[in-house]
């Protein structure tokens, strides 16, 4: 007989968990307890939303459920921000929640919140573990929720008095994720039209995918001379070098590719929802009819049909999807109309033109696009790129290009806040790989507080944060609306470098073009002799808005 707080940390061990995000709390002490004594790393995390956030990062790396505990009332909704950026970006995630003693309910007891009312419109599932011999059963439907169907955040409620209790339950032993496959007719389909399509697209998108995924992909990609874009903010998920590359569906989109979309005659969508932002604010296609042959392969029958009509809908994980496709092409001997093959290389050399292409420099400050330039060309492949939210994040989605998969990380929430705590977890996943945060002055101040923890556990990342005394988005859209009107929107800020070397890290100013990359070699020797965090603090100016555009040319 043990504490259930000790069996639950016993069926984390046997689900091959390697660390949980957290801040303590006294309603899940027994949790804490059971910590003590176990292979599994508790990284101490400042804020709620950062412990999140950090879960929500390592469950896109790993594609298991990402773990965060944190205590209740403010602890859980200070959470929020990590289990809503796992909802919109489909991600595996657990987020434990310690709750007051089963006898206090309804009272309105001290930090008393309703987390089915609370998380009920956010999380795939909001349950609460009422008894402890009930504790394996719940975590094991939390874990198959988690990653079945569309991947998403689940939320389980932990009484205090609960987890207290002694029981004999035995941990579920590891479970696997369950990979839906497309059925053979749906195959079958799919093989001819795509075969028989004139100028095909595919725009892979969702968040967990792997390394044979993407081979598999490249080589299906070969054989029907296919063009591959990727959804926003999903870069690495195919090696954007490839001759078959197209470029990404984003934010600040090269105008040839929504060209491209309007002229293609078969559109395939892998994983990917097309949501707001890649749909260009749903403006590419009409809803729910139009006039294109969309197929939309999920592994969430829901989400087929959600916005758009499909040609065909077929409902399979992605990862299994492309195996069998690739399987079933390589029997058939399949072999691309020239016609096709010519206009895929055509998309990605007009992707490479629109990275390379000169673009108008900044009167003062660091020019972002000359800066990032030189250090693409010099950054090891598996380097990984974190962002949150921003137009400065707009300039590492353009200029940056990734080779390898699980190397970008970045929220289509759009949640401010969410590339220091993300850079974290990855440094902790990845320690022999190079982790750069991007992050604007707004967007750093969200979660800046964890810089501290990126000390206290060495995690060594590179941090740039962008400065031009702004909220940039929003001066953009104030510019756009109610030009000359700019208040709530100019920011103070400190001086970020003396900020991160107080922290406990090191901290560089940047403020020309000239002296940023020889700058990023000193920081990046330090970080890497001392295994902590550096943070490179680059003035850009205030006349910039995008790429190459200026606030007066909008």
């Amino acid at each position: 007989m043990r504490e259930a707080g000790t069996l639950l940390v016993e069926f984390l061990e046997n689900q091959k968990v390697e660390r949980v995000y957290c801040v303590p709390g006294e309603s899940y002490l027994s949790v804490m307890n059971g910590l003590q004594e176990t292979s599994i790393d508790t990284i101490l995390c400042k804020h709620e939303g950062a412990a999140a956030i950090m879960a929500e990062a390592d469950g896109k790396l790993t594609g298991r459920p990402g773990i965060a505990f944190v205590t209740r009332g403010p602890g859980a909704t200070n959470a929020a921000a990590g289990v809503h950026i796992a909802q919109q970006d489909s991600t595996p995630m657990i987020l434990f929640v310690g709750q007051i003693g089963r006898e206090m309910y309804g009272r309105d007891a001290f930090q008393e919140v309703d987390y089915q009312q609370f998380f009920g419109g956010m999380a795939k599932l909001v349950v609460e573990v009422q008894q402890a011999d009930r504790l394996p059963e719940i975590v094991s439907r939390a874990y198959h929720t988690a990653m079945s169907g569309r991947p998403g955040p689940v939320v389980i409620a932990l009484p205090e008095n609960m987890l207290t209790e002694k029981t004999d339950k035995k941990p579920t032993g590891y479970l696997q994720q369950t990979l839906s496959a497309p059925s053979t007719k749906d195959l079958a389909q799919f093989i001819q039209e795509i075969k028989e399509a004139k100028k095909p697209i595919l725009v892979l998108g969702g968040s967990v995918w792997s390394d044979e995924a993407e081979k598999d992909l490249i080589s299906i990609s070969e054989m029907l001379g296919l063009t591959i874009l990727t959804s926003h903010r999903r870069q690495s998920f195919f090696n954007n070098f490839h001759k078959n590359y197209g470029g990404d569906l984003g934010l600040g989109v090269n105008p040839k590719i929504v060209n491209r979309i309007n002229d293609s005659d078969y559109i395939v969508l892998l994983g990917a929802r097309l949501s707001e932002n890649p749909s260009q604010g749903f403006s590419l296609f009409g809803i729910p009819d139009h006039n294109k042959k969309i197929v939309h392969i999920h592994p969430g029958p829901e989400e087929i049909g959600r916005i758009y009509n499909p040609h065909l809908g077929i409902t399979a994980n992605p990862i299994e999807f492309v195996n069998v496709l690739n399987n079933a092409l390589k029997g058939l001997n399949t072999k691309p109309l020239e016609s096709i093959a010519s206009d895929t290389l055509e998309a990605h050399d007009d992707y490479i033109n629109w990275g390379d292409m000169p673009l108008e420099a900044p009167n003062s400050g660091v020019d972002l696009t000359s800066a990032f330039r030189t250090l693409r060309e010099k950054l090891e492949p598996d380097t990984i790129i974190t962002n949150g939210a921003g137009n400065y994040a707009v300039w590492g989605h353009r200029l940056f290009r990734f080779s390898k998969v699980k190397t970008q990380l970045a929220p289509i929430s759009g949640s401010m806040g969410y590339g220091l705590p993300a850079a974290i977890a990855a440094k902790l996943r990845f320690p022999d790989q190079m982790v750069i945060a991007l992050a604007g002055d707004g967007c750093f101040q969200m979660t800046e507080n964890e810089l501290a923890t990126a000390v206290q556990y060495n995690a060594g990342v590179i941090i740039f944060v962008i400065d031009n005394e702004m909220y940039g988005t929003i001066r953009m859209h104030q510019h756009k609306n109610y030009k000359g009107k700019y208040k709530h929107t100019g920011l103070v800020n400190p001086n970020f470098a003396d900020l991160a070397t107080a922290m406990g890290g090191r901290g560089y100013r940047v403020e020309n073009t000239e002296d940023f990359y020889q700058t990023f070699v000193q920081a990046t020797e330090w970080a890497n002799e001392n295994d902590l965090p550096v943070l490179l603090h680059i003035k850009t100016g205030s006349e910039m808005v995008l790429p190459g555009k200026r606030f007066s040319s909008l």
